[in-house]
């Protein structure tokens, strides 16, 4: 009995672009990062490109992460974290994080970092003043944005 074996498939590597959004928002004299999706590996990066570009500009006094829409939080958002909180402190601003998600607390309570971040747990209105957004998947829509009220004459 002789075995022939079948020449293998060729794997075909598929590239699966970030699915995550950042939006920066105006508030008064703070500038907040609106943060969905996955802070890993493949998307920290930019989250720190884009808290680099706004503290390159005028920083503000103080810099918000909106953290209530991440949905994956490892090592890589840690270190994430920690950069733009240095990044932050070295230009002269105090750094926030709002209403971290869930799995967002549970990890940076595991590693004992929880206290080391002032987190905010309420929530402000907010005025567009810019947006950033990284190549999406469907679903995770883009933020709307709220509307300038505008005066009546």
């Amino acid at each position: 009995m002789s075995v022939h074996q079948a020449p293998h498939p060729a794997t075909q590597e598929t590239t699966r672009e970030p699915i995550l959004s950042l939006s920066v928002l105006g508030e008064g004299p703070a500038a907040v990062v609106q943060v969905r999706g996955p802070l890993d590996m493949d998307t920290v990066g930019l989250l720190v490109e884009l808290v680099d570009s706004v503290m390159a500009c005028q920083p503000p006094l103080v810099l918000v992460l909106d953290l209530s829409g991440v949905d994956f939080f490892c090592a890589a958002g840690i270190t994430a974290l920690l950069t733009v909180r240095r990044r932050v402190a070295s230009g002269g601003c105090a750094l926030v994080l709002r209403q971290p998600s869930r799995i967002t607390v549970a990890v940076l309570d595991m590693v004992g970092l929880a206290d080391e971040f002032t987190i905010e747990l309420t929530c402000l209105p907010s005025t567009s003043v810019g947006s950033y957004t990284t190549p999406m998947g469907e679903a995770y829509p883009e933020v709307d944005q709220p509307k300038p009220a505008e005066h009546a004459q």
